[in-house]
């Protein structure tokens, strides 16, 4: 299936723009669901939820960089063409590297936190959802610089060359970036500098036209020469905290200058032969470990991966794993049972719990999420990266990115995250199954019908509200021996958006996937 009659059958005409936040549609109509091949190369892979985030980390592997000033230089990029799901001010993401010289994971926790002067009194949920008080420090610029600093080759004036590019020259806006912002066109409405931007002419911009954002041009420029230090303690800290104080924000120059990044020690799982790295919470990479801990001990080389019998236990692994996300998971720094949580022994008694013949359900309260973009590289060297960053407003806030590395013996086989709110865990272990135990390509893996369990604005999505959805291309039998097992299937909504690279242990080549859900795209050289 082509590019072009993939996105044909995504319906994404005004009965179904109706998505805001993680994005994303229908799906495929055939159980392969790849709008095209995996991408290979022998030199260098990047794979973005955009083309533009692929192409600039791929313009820094070929003039000679490493994994991590690809990453770098895609985030940056990223910044321009999806301003809705990342940006040099976002509040931050994890990040995993493995640099083949140091044979070690290390876990990059680049997290912002709320501002000294933050009282939960003070706020109304719209607060926490835009305007003025709801900005957190932002991370993202610090993690980038901090990565490129430690284990990079290039500066970031070398790395934010294609973002420069983007932002004076313009990108060409896609569907479904016109989907996006006409979805959030009546918020961005509200506040002028931002309407200025990106609702040029009074209003969203429409898919095939340039948008330009020389303002961002400027500040990226003056990053470049400046460091990142400008943001937090400089030119750029002082502008940002003026600007919100005159709007009635609470974000502070004390506040910016507090903020650090965290290195910290990944967690990790065996899941079918493999080494899985993660993030330590507050990310849900220990959620996932969770349920692909509990799946592990069924028969799974045996059951259908679009079948009721896997679909069933899967959902039921997933719900447990969520449950124990909302009592622990807080994002605030408090001792959570990791060790125990992620043990074979605790996924026994986890496993035991699951009833073939019918649905279990737990009632939990809210908890919300925002804009998230995840992507990933290797590199010639044998190194790789995968990275998830995000757009939230607001101790540290609590993310659900779980972006994970996967080893075979002391050799990475595979980087993987992805966009999506609490689809994340669910989509990134689905792709990983789909990879170690039933043999798919990486792309293939990605782009496959999936199904989730999902809650109405980003709650964690267990309890009597939360709802089933599969891939319009599962098989009907599967619908149906699901719901007589007492699942409440609902039309698929957000399915979120899978980014990973692939190593292959025995060439040495490369391969990348990425979500035609999204605007996706993998290169390789």
């Amino acid at each position: 299936m082509n590019r072009r009659v993939f996105l044909s059958t995504l319906a994404l005409g005004p009965a179904g723009a109706q998505q805001v936040g993680d994005l994303l549609r229908s799906e495929p109509t055939d159980l392969e669901g790849r709008a095209h091949r995996a991408v290979m190369g022998r030199n260098g892979v990047v794979a973005t939820a955009d083309l533009h985030g692929s192409l600039a980390g791929l313009r820094m592997l070929m003039k000679g960089g490493n994994a991590v000033d690809a990453i770098v230089a895609a985030a940056a990029a990223l910044n321009v063409v999806e301003p809705y799901m990342s940006g040099v001010a976002g509040f931050g993401g994890y990040m995993l590297i493995y640099m083949a010289r140091d044979g070690k994971v290390v876990a990059l926790d680049l997290m912002g936190s709320s501002p000294a002067a933050a009282r939960i009194d003070r706020f109304t949920e719209q607060d926490c959802d835009e305007g003025y008080l709801s900005p957190i420090v932002p991370g993202s610029l610090g993690g980038w610089a901090a990565a490129l600093d430690r284990y990079g080759t290039m500066s970031l004036g070398d790395v934010f060359e294609p973002a420069i590019d983007l932002t004076e020259q313009g990108f060409v806006v896609t569907r479904f970036d016109a989907m996006t912002f006409a979805a959030t066109a009546s918020k961005l409405a509200k506040f002028p500098t931002t309407a200025r931007i990106f609702l040029p002419d009074g209003k969203p911009p429409r898919e095939g036209q340039v948008l330009n954002q020389k303002e961002l041009a400027r500040t990226l420029r003056h990053i470049a020469v400046a460091g990142a230090d400008t943001l937090y303690q400089g030119e750029l800290a002082e502008k940002i905290v003026k600007f919100l104080g005159e709007h009635g924000g609470i974000l502070t120059l004390n506040d910016m200058r507090k903020f650090q990044v965290r290195w910290r020690e990944p967690i990790q799982i065996e899941f079918c032969g493999h080494r899985l790295y993660g993030m330590p919470p507050g990310s849900c990479g220990m959620t996932m470990f969770q349920a692909l801990n509990i799946m592990n001990g069924f028969d799974l080389k045996n059951m259908d991966p679009f079948g009721a019998d896997f679909a069933h236990r899967w959902l039921e692994a997933q719900k447990l794993a969520l449950l124990d996300d909302n009592r622990h998971n807080t994002g605030k720094d408090v001792e959570i049972p990791v060790a125990r949580l992620i043990s074979n022994s605790y996924a026994a008694e986890q496993r035991a719990k699951i009833d073939p013949r019918r649905v279990a359900g737990f009632p939990v309260p809210r908890l919300g999420t925002d804009g998230t973009t995840s992507l990933a590289a290797a590199d010639r060297w044998g190194n790789i990266v995968c990275f998830t960053q995000s757009l939230v407003s607001g101790q540290r806030a609590k993310g659900v990115m779980s972006p994970t590395l996967v080893f075979r013996g002391d050799r990475p086989r595979m980087a993987v995250g992805a966009a999506g709110g609490y689809t994340i865990p669910q989509t990134v272990g689905q792709v990983i199954a789909k990879a170690l135990v039933y043999g798919m390509d990486i792309q293939q893996a990605i782009a496959s019908p999936r199904l989730l369990i999902n809650r109405a604005q980003g709650q964690v999505p267990v309890g009597n509200e939360a709802e089933t959805y599969l891939d319009p291309s599962f098989p009907q039998k599967t619908r149906a021996a699901l719901e007589a097992l007492g699942h409440r299937l609902a039309r698929p909504g957000n399915a979120g958006g899978v980014q990973g690279v692939a190593i292959d242990q025995e060439s040495g080549a490369l391969s990348g996937g990425a979500d035609p859900r999204r605007d996706g795209h993998a290169l390789a050289f």
